[in-house]
C-alpha cells in the first residue's frame, strides 16, 4: 500500500518515465531493425557481389572442362584406329585385335582430362563395337548403349559435342553412379554416321567446380539444362526436380544475372556450352544470422538501451527531486508549517518556482502570524469584556443574599461570603490572564458555589473530585463555571435535592474534566438559554475558546437525557505548571471520590450561546 502511494505521490515522475522509456523502446527497436535490414542488404550486396565473381570463376573453369573435353572427342574423331575400330564391318580376329592394340596405344598417351576429374571414354560403332577406358566393364548392352538419352540427343545434333546427365550407370564401377555424358557423333568424309564418342564425367568430380568455391551452409547451388531438369545440385534432394517457373523467370537471359524472391536472392549463370543455367540462392535472413554477429549487435544494442534509461532516469529523477521538495513544502503548509524554507535546487523554471515558493511562504507566514496576532487580542479584548459584564441581576441577588444574612445577625456567614464574593471579584476583574492553573479554576468555581447557595441552600451538593497531578496543569479561565451555573439555574427545578460531581483527570497527554448532574436533563436540539447568568461566558464560547486555543481535536462535548441527568466533558491538552502545594491542597478541599466516574457517549456541542442542565 504505501507502495502505492508512493507511486501516486510521483505519478507525473513515473507517466514521464513511461513515456520516456517506451519511446526509447520503440526507437531502439526501429534502428535496430533498420540497422539490422540494412545491415542485411549490404551484407547480402557485398556477397552477391562476390558470389557473382565466384560465379564467372566457375563458368571459366566449366569452360576449361568442355575444351578439355573438345580435345578427347576431337582426338578420337581424328584418331585413323579409332575409325578403323568402330567403322570396319569384315575384320577378322587378328585383325580387329591389332587395330585394338594400336588404338589403347595411340590413346593412352592423352590425358582425357584434370587430375582432380573422373571420366571415362566409350567409343561405339555402327558395326557392333565398342570400346571402354580405364579397363572398366559395360554394364549396358552396345544397343542399350546406342539407344540411351545422351547417344539420341547427341544425333539429333551431330554438330556439336552435346552433354546429358545419365542417371544409369554404363560402366561397371563404384564412382559412375551418375554421371555427365559428353557425346560427339563420329562421321565419314560423306557424312555418313559409323559410331559415336562418350566421355563420361563423373557427377562428384563435375560438382567439385562449384562446391570447392561455394560455402554450402551460406549456398544452395545447381544446375538446369535447357529442359528445366536439375542434373546438379550441393543438395542432393533437388537433383531430379524441375524448375520450370523459375527458368520461365530467367527468360533466355544469357550472361550474369540476380533474382529476388521471397526473401531470397538467386544469382545465375548461363553456361554456354552446356545449354545450361548454374543457380546460387542465397536465403537472406538465414545468410544474415550466419555471416554477421547478430547476438553481439542485439546485445549492444541493449547494453546501450539501458544505459541511455538508467542517463535519462537520473536526469529526470534528479530534475523533478526539487518539485518533490516543493510538493512536500506545500503539504507542509497546508498543516500550517510557515517556518521551513525551501532549499533552491536546479537551473531555469524550476529554480524560479522555488524562490517564488519561498516568496509566497514568507507573505503567508506575516500573513497568518498577523492573523493570529489579530485574533489573540480580539480573544482578550472579549474575554475582559466578558469578565467586566457580571450580570447586574447576579449582583442584586447576592446583595440581597447578604442583606439576609445581616439581618438574621449571620455574622460569620456573611463575613464568609463576602471573603469569597471578593475573591471571585478580584480574579475576575483583576486577573488579565487568560490562562491559569487548574487549581486556581477550581477555587475560582467555589467561591462561585458557596455564593449560590446562600441562595439555593444546600440541598444541592457539589462534589469536587481533581486529580493532584491534573491541578498543575494549566486551562483557559472559566471553563467550568457555565455548566455549574446551568445546572444550578435548570437542572433542579422540580427536585429538592441533587448533586453535582466535577472530576479532573490526566489520561495520556490529555486532560479531561467530567460535570455529572442527576437533575432533570434536556433535549439537546431544542432547548435554550434560560435563566440568570454570572457573566456572558456561555458554554458555547468556552467550546469556541478551546478550539481556537488548541485545535479541533479538543473541545465541549455534552450527553443528556431527559429525566436522567446531564453529562459533560471539557478535553484540553495537559500542559502542567509547578505550583505551590499548599494552594493545590486549598483548590482540591471538599468531598472526594477515588472511584471511577460515570461515563456517556459523547455528543457534539450545538452552536447556541448555552445549553440547559
Amino acid at each position: 500500500m504505501k507502495r502505492f502511494q508512493f507511486l501516486r505521490r510521483r505519478s507525473l515522475f513515473n507517466k514521464l518515465i513511461a513515456i520516456v522509456g517506451c519511446s526509447l523502446i520503440v526507437m531502439f527497436t526501429v534502428v535496430m531493425f533498420m540497422t539490422m535490414k540494412f545491415m542485411q542488404n549490404s551484407y547480402i550486396s557485398l556477397y552477391a557481389t562476390e558470389t557473382r565473381l565466384l560465379l564467372d570463376q566457375i563458368a571459366q573453369n566449366y569452360d576449361k572442362l568442355h575444351h578439355q573435353s573438345v580435345d578427347v572427342l576431337t582426338t578420337c574423331r581424328n584418331n585413323s584406329y579409332v575409325k578403323a575400330f568402330l567403322a570396319d564391318k569384315n575384320q577378322d580376329g587378328k585383325a580387329q585385335s591389332t587395330i585394338i592394340f594400336n588404338m589403347k596405344k595411340s590413346l593412352e598417351h592423352i590425358n582425357l582430362l584434370n587430375e582432380r576429374t573422373l571420366s571415362t571414354l566409350i567409343l561405339i560403332g555402327r558395326n557392333g563395337n565398342v570400346y571402354v577406358s580405364n579397363d572398366d566393364k559395360r554394364m549396358m548392352t552396345r544397343q542399350e548403349i546406342w539407344d540411351s538419352e545422351p547417344v539420341q540427343h547427341a544425333l539429333e545434333h551431330p554438330d556439336q559435342i552435346t552433354y546429358s546427365f545419365v542417371q544409369e550407370r554404363m560402366v561397371n564401377s563404384g564412382t559412375y553412379d551418375q554421371s555427365i555424358a559428353a557425346v560427339e557423333i563420329l562421321r565419314d568424309s560423306e557424312d555418313s554416321v559409323y559410331g559415336a564418342a562418350l566421355l563420361l564425367i563423373n557427377l562428384h568430380s563435375f560438382e567439385e567446380y562449384y562446391a570447392s568455391i561455394l560455402d554450402p551452409s551460406l549456398n544452395s547451388v545447381f544446375i538446369v539444362d535447357a529442359n528445366d531438369f536439375v542434373f546438379s545440385s550441393n543438395d542432393i534432394q533437388m537433383i531430379g526436380q524441375s524448375e520450370p517457373e523459375l527458368m520461365e523467370r530467367v527468360n533466355g537471359r544469357k550472361g550474369s544475372f540476380s533474382l529476388k524472391e521471397n526473401g531470397h536472392t538467386i544469382m545465375g549463370e548461363y553456361l554456354p556450352y552446356y545449354d545450361s543455367y548454374i543457380f546460387c540462392v542465397i536465403d537472406d535472413s538465414q545468410f544474415f544470422l550466419q555471416a554477421s554477429n547478430w547476438s553481439l549487435i542485439v546485445a549492444v544494442g541493449i547494453v546501450i538501451l539501458i544505459v541511455t534509461c538508467a542517463i535519462i532516469y537520473a536526469l529526470l529523477n534528479s530534475a523533478f527531486r526539487p518539485l518533490e521538495k516543493l510538493r512536500a513544502k506545500m503539504h507542509e503548509i497546508q498543516e500550517g508549517n510557515f517556518e521551513d524554507r525551501l532549499e533552491v535546487e536546479g537551473e531555469g523554471e524550476i529554480a524560479e518556482l522555488a524562490i517564488s515558493y519561498n516568496y509566497m511562504q514568507e507573505g503567508l507566514r506575516r500573513y497568518v502570524d498577523e492573523l493570529m496576532s489579530m485574533e489573540k487580542e480580539k480573544r482578550l479584548l472579549e474575554i475582559h469584556s466578558l469578565q467586566m459584564q457580571i450580570n447586574p441581576h447576579f449582583m442584586y441577588n447576592t446583595l440581597t443574599s447578604f442583606k439576609f444574612l445581616a439581618w438574621q445577625k449571620r455574622d460569620k456567614e456573611l463575613v464568609e461570603s463576602l471573603d469569597a464574593f471578593i475573591a471571585l471579584l478580584q480574579e475576575t476583574l483583576g486577573n488579565k490572564e487568560e490562562k491559569i492553573t487548574v487549581a486556581q479554576e477550581v477555587t475560582n468555581l467555589k467561591n462561585y458555589v458557596h455564593i449560590l447557595k446562600i441562595r439555593f441552600g444546600d440541598h444541592i451538593q457539589v462534589n469536587y473530585n481533581i486529580e493532584p497531578a491534573a491541578l498543575k496543569c494549566i486551562c483557559p479561565k472559566l471553563i467550568l463555571q457555565p455548566f455549574v451555573e446551568n445546572a444550578f439555574f435548570h437542572a433542579f427545578n422540580d427536585q429538592e435535592n441533587g448533586s453535582i460531581d466535577i472530576f479532573g483527570r490526566i489520561v495520556e497527554d490529555h486532560l479531561l474534566f467530567e460535570i455529572i448532574d442527576n437533575g432533570k436533563g434536556m433535549d439537546l436540539h431544542s432547548d435554550l438559554k434560560k435563566g440568570t447568568k454570572f457573566s456572558g461566558v456561555g458554554i458555547s464560547n468556552v467550546n469556541e475558546r478551546i478550539v481556537l486555543l488548541y485545535g479541533k481535536q479538543y473541545g465541549v462535548h455534552i450527553e443528556s437525557v431527559p429525566g436522567a441527568g446531564t453529562f459533560v466533558t471539557i478535553e484540553l491538552p495537559a500542559i502542567q505548571e509547578t505550583l505551590d502545594p499548599d494552594s493545590e491542597a486549598s483548590a482540591a478541599g471538599g468531598s472526594s471520590s477515588s472511584a471511577k466516574p460515570r461515563r456517556a457517549p459523547r455528543g457534539l456541542l450545538n452552536d447556541e450561546d448555552d445549553l440547559l442542565g
